[in-house]
């Protein structure tokens, strides 16, 4: 499984996080900055990494309350599509 580690401690903002992760998964440009668009992306070949792969989120000491917000659902929405859809993915966070 290729392991992907992404670094989000200096994101301030959910646009931050969203360029960051959409970065490492080799999005297009073009891509949503929200859930629905993700799950998109993931569930489908839009983006140039495809799996099995594990992202691992590293998220510092201290996130704006809107971005700590954000990683769990992200990481459910991971969780959802490894489950339903089948797919060999992995969200961590540490």
């Amino acid at each position: 499984m290729k392991r992907i580690p992404i670094d989000i401690s200096e994101c301030k903002t959910v646009d931050g996080f969203y360029s960051t992760l959409l970065l490492s998964l080799g999005a297009p440009g073009w891509h949503g900055r929200n859930l629905d668009a993700l799950w998109d992306s993931i569930t489908s070949d839009i983006n140039s990494v495809m799996p099995p792969y594990s992202i691992e989120l590293s998220i510092g000491t201290s996130l704006p309350p809107s971005v700590a917000a954000l990683v769990p659902r992200v990481k459910a929405l991971y969780d959802d599509a490894r489950q339903q859809e089948h797919l060999q993915i992995e969200f961590k966070v540490g």
